[in-house]
């Protein structure tokens, strides 16, 4: 009787489950946000924070996307 009654609740906790967007980190991701680069490592610095940026905004958008079930 008892695994019948945890089967059922486990079944029945899965039915009608919404995304939980509000637990997804939505925060905009930073960039390069100093001056113009005018040497080559600050251009090096300049094109790692873009690179950073850009990884963590698919990151964020990957985590969106598997979460309303469309998955990439």
């Amino acid at each position: 009787m008892n695994r019948c009654l945890i089967i059922s609740l486990m079944l029945l906790g899965g039915c009608g489950h919404e995304p939980a967007l509000s637990l997804l980190d939505l925060e905009p991701c930073a960039g390069w946000e100093g001056p113009l680069p005018a040497t080559e490592s600050q251009f090096a610095r300049a094109a790692a924070a873009e690179r950073a940026g850009r990884l963590c905004a698919n990151a964020k958008l990957e985590a969106v996307s598997e979460a309303v079930g469309g998955g990439m």
